[in-house]
């Protein structure tokens, strides 16, 4: 006894990633700037309420215009797909899963390691902006420490520069 299935004719048709925004354009574009993502990352120096209300605003991957190729432009691809998905990961809960991703972190919530590179790499995904990516976080004001202000990231970032 043999048994024959048919198939529809649909179902030999590749599947669609949210990614796919990026796949289909990263051979046609140039490189990205070099970020150097490092562990010496400038991110350490925020205050510890900046780092718990850092939170990010993108568009739909199918809107992004991508203009380069590399891991800084994937992974703005990637929030943006978490964002459109309405997840609420917090800003430390990005930095392992990008650690994990790219830097051969553990992912490990419990591991008491502080994802450097992780977070140097949400430094990098604001500058780049691809898409329209930002991130904002709370921080003190320059008269009193206990009244807070939504600020962009890098310019959180420029009044600690050394």
């Amino acid at each position: 006894m043999s048994l024959i299935a048919t198939l529809p004719e649909r179902s030999f048709y590749p599947l669609v990633t949210p990614l796919d925004p990026y796949f289909n354009v990263v051979w046609d574009v140039e490189p990205e700037p070099e970020f150097s993502i490092t562990s010496r990352t400038p991110m350490v120096l925020l205050p510890a309420v900046a780092l718990a209300t850092l939170r990010y605003a993108v568009g739909a991957p199918c809107d992004m215009h991508i203009a380069s190729a590399g891991m800084v432009s994937e992974a703005s691809v990637r929030l943006s797909v978490l964002w459109l998905k309405g997840s609420t990961l917090s800003a430390w809960e990005i930095a392992l899963m990008f650690q994990m991703l790219w830097f051969n972190g553990t992912g490990d919530r419990r591991d008491r390691r502080t994802p450097l590179k992780g977070l140097d790499l949400i430094r990098a995904t604001d500058e780049l902006e691809c898409g329209g990516l930002q991130w904002h976080c709370d921080m003190p004001t320059k008269d009193d420490p206990y009244t807070f202000e939504r600020t962009r990231l890098k310019d959180a970032l420029s009044r600690f520069e050394r």
